[in-house]
């Protein structure tokens, strides 16, 4: 009974080991949520794509985010956002220009927006990574605040710098928030929502979770990143008050 049982525990870890090395990284999983305002002069939907924590690490990766990049196309969304982590290794950075190429390609009838993650961040990728995003017509956004108007309601985005390797003086920005805006926070750690939800944002968008890193049903994720304790996985209520998600 005993040799079975281990046995049996050694097929399923073989298993979940083969899934999340083979399988789970070549598939592309899409999520529809829609969100709403209390604001009624807010009510003119629009579409958002988010894209996160690609961590290209070699030119064979770029077969796989091609897909992404044709995916995201053919949902035809108003906004792109990336919330950062482009790629894992600067020091393997050789395919710049074919990276390039692939964020030009990602179209958006209103606008495509980015935020540094803490990988963007290190080993002095900072300025290159500002270099391959507004190359690629992304509106890279460090603490800074970009407003649209669809059908004649403003929207807001405020992208946020990067939690750990960032400027993380968040407050100045966030405290000029616009009255009637539906209003749009871009953060790479999804810990940073204990400070934005103190705000009177709409929606926050995160990455740097990977979903939960390890995750299995029914069970808490764990093995964590830092600043993704308390959210890591789907949507929370950030405010009822605010409708804030």
């Amino acid at each position: 009974m005993l040799r079975k049982n281990l046995l049996i525990f050694i097929l399923l870890f073989v298993s979940i080991l083969y899934y999340a090395m083979y399988i789970e990284p070549k598939l592309i999983l899409t999520k529809q949520l829609a969100f709403e305002s209390n604001n009624s002069t807010l009510n003119n939907p629009f579409k958002i794509i988010q894209i996160s924590d690609t961590h290209l690490n070699n030119k064979n990766d770029l077969n796989k985010f091609r897909k992404i990049v044709n995916k995201i196309n053919q949902i035809n969304p108003d906004f792109v956002i990336f919330t950062g982590d482009l790629i894992s290794d600067i020091r393997k950075f050789s395919y710049e220009k074919e990276v390039i190429q692939l964020l030009t390609e990602i179209k958006a009838k209103r606008g495509k927006l980015a935020i540094y993650g803490n990988h963007d961040h290190g080993g002095y990728f900072t300025e290159q990574y500002a270099r391959v995003l507004t190359e690629s017509n992304f509106i890279l956004l460090r603490n800074e605040e970009k407003t649209f108007y669809v059908e004649k309601q403003k929207v807001s985005f405020i992208g946020l710098d990067d939690y750990m390797l960032g400027n993380k003086e968040y407050n100045k920005i966030l405290e000029r928030i616009q009255k009637n805006t539906y209003t749009i926070v871009l953060a790479h750690e999804p810990d940073i929502a204990n400070i934005t939800k103190k705000y009177p944002i709409n929606l926050q968008l995160s990455g740097h979770s990977h979903g939960g890193q390890i995750y299995l049903p029914f069970y808490k994720s764990f093995i964590m990143p830092p600043f993704a304790k308390s959210y890591n996985r789907g949507v929370y209520t950030l405010s009822k008050k605010n409708n804030s998600h």
